[in-house]
């Protein structure tokens, strides 16, 4: 809770101490960029509002300022109770103009009495608010990076709707802010990297380094020395003057291990001396460096299998394994295709410089029956493929790999029995005419499929002529 008469105190302490103004220390507070403040009187009026939140929200000062804050920003709501109970809240997570916040609300009293409310909002996309460029529309803001890597992700960038996805965003803000170590689960092609750099974006770190070590991609005789580095003449072939590790060139942000099942026997136990004591000593030297680091671990294999084989050290797996986060595969959020469909086209636009419209509907229902063994990453790769051979504005179902049409169209769900679709059909009010194309689609997408897309053999599978096959998938919407 602020109190007037110890906020005007700090005020004039500050002033005296540091030859600082009032006004400008004010203003100073009000024009940071990374968060954004709101001042409302008793009536929930709002009195002043800061720069950075006006640019956020894209409107004018003037629209704020004397206007209640239920009207001009419903998305503070919780100000109401806040005002009424004189309890503060801290750390609510909520979106504002489509991007993630951190809220703090926080009462003012004066004489014991609540006569206003400060609302505080963190920024947890470095680059939002928008951060002015010198050639506007290329490019996006970055994050500092390390060691040549660069951390361009923020929890804007993961993509989904559905119930999994949003359980996973809600739970990535809530623990991003503390330091507890956090082991990323889920298959190949989730985008477990996408959430580790989220983390590090929405954390207190995000203005420290971000640096990556593939435990699978570098030889085992070398992970030591890219761990905790080395000193001069330490072993043969090193370089002069030696080479720092990664975790020292972490220190003060994020190291992300990334395939850490791959991580040898022998090195597993240094990396667990590390997270105990922080200390790093280089090979070939006798001193220890202190590296204040956080350690983001992604796996997708079952650690606790490997932990009962005695193929991965117990103790380091609960060291990593404090917080969980595991991210569902695509089949089981299949609400989300759509959208990651949606995202995918946009951005193979922007680099084939091309104007395509989106999937028809025949691609969508072979999306949504799809089990998607790759997950993300095969989606955003039959895409690419798409506009590699697309002629048109829309992906139509030739454009697909042959594998993906095999699996959807022979392995429909046991549901899908031909006579309850007419029957179907039939109560929707379809036509003869529309439920023959429907049948007459069916059997073309399998003759493609088991030709695969070879449209000469497809023709003699139908004992049709190839022109007669291009005029029916014309007609169909499937050329």
């Amino acid at each position: 809770m602020i109190h007037r008469e110890g906020a005007k105190a700090a005020v004039k302490g500050g002033n005296s101490a540091g030859n600082i103004s009032a006004d400008r220390l004010l203003q100073a507070i009000f024009n940071n960029r990374h968060e954004g403040l709101v001042v409302v009187d008793g009536q929930g009026v709002i009195g002043q509002i800061s720069e950075s939140l006006v640019e956020a929200l894209q409107k004018s000062q003037n629209y704020f300022i004397g206007r209640p804050i239920s009207e001009t920003c419903p998305y503070f709501r919780k100000v109401a109770r806040v005002l009424r109970t004189g309890n503060p809240e801290f750390g609510k997570i909520q979106a504002i103009a489509g991007k993630s916040v951190m809220v703090d609300y926080i009462p003012i009293a004066d004489h014991g009495e609540i006569t206003g409310a400060l609302v505080k909002v963190t920024f947890l996309s470095p680059q939002y608010p928008r951060e002015k460029r010198s050639a506007p529309g290329r490019g996006r803001c970055r994050a500092p990076s390390a060691h040549g890597y660069t951390v361009k992700y923020t929890i804007d960038d993961i993509l989904g709707s559905s119930p999994q996805m949003i359980d996973l965003k809600e739970t990535l803000l809530k623990i991003a802010p503390r330091n507890s170590n956090v082991l990323i689960t889920g298959e190949s092609g989730t985008g477990k990297e996408l959430i580790a750099q989220a983390i590090h974006n929405a954390s207190l770190r995000r203005s420290g380094p971000f640096v990556k070590i593939n435990c699978a991609a570098i030889p085992e005789n070398l992970l030591e020395s890219e761990f905790f580095g080395y000193e001069e003449g330490a072993f043969t072939g090193s370089k002069k003057g030696g080479q720092a590790g990664k975790l020292e060139l972490a220190n003060k942000g994020t190291v992300f291990l990334d395939e850490i099942g791959e991580l040898p026997f022998p090195l597993q136990a240094k990396l667990l001396r590390f997270i105990q004591d922080r200390e790093i000593q280089k090979l070939g030297s006798e001193e220890t460096l202190i590296s204040d680091v956080r350690i983001v671990a992604a796996t997708n294999v079952n650690l606790e299998q490997l932990v009962k084989y005695k193929k991965f050290r117990e103790d380091l797996y609960y060291r990593l394994n404090v917080v969980n986060l595991n991210i569902p595969p695509l089949r089981e959020r299949k609400e989300d295709i759509a959208e990651l469909v949606a995202h995918f086209i946009e951005k193979f636009n922007r680099s084939f410089k091309f104007k395509v419209a989106g999937v028809s509907p025949e691609v969508q229902t072979v999306f949504n029956r799809y089990s998607w063994p790759g997950n993300v990453r095969e989606l955003e790769n039959v895409i690419e493929r798409a506009f590699n051979i697309l002629e048109g504005n829309v992906i139509l179902p030739s454009h697909l790999p042959s594998a993906l049409l095999s699996q959807t169209v022979f392995n429909r769900e046991k549901s899908d029995h031909p006579i309850d679709n007419i029957a179907s059909a039939l109560n929707k009010g379809q036509t003869l005419e529309e439920i023959m194309d429907q049948l007459e689609k069916l059997v073309i997408l399998q003759a493609l499929m088991l030709s695969h897309g070879n449209k000469a053999k497809t023709a003699q599978l139908l004992n049709i002529s190839r022109p007669g096959l291009y005029k029916k998938m014309a007609k169909l919407g499937l050329a």
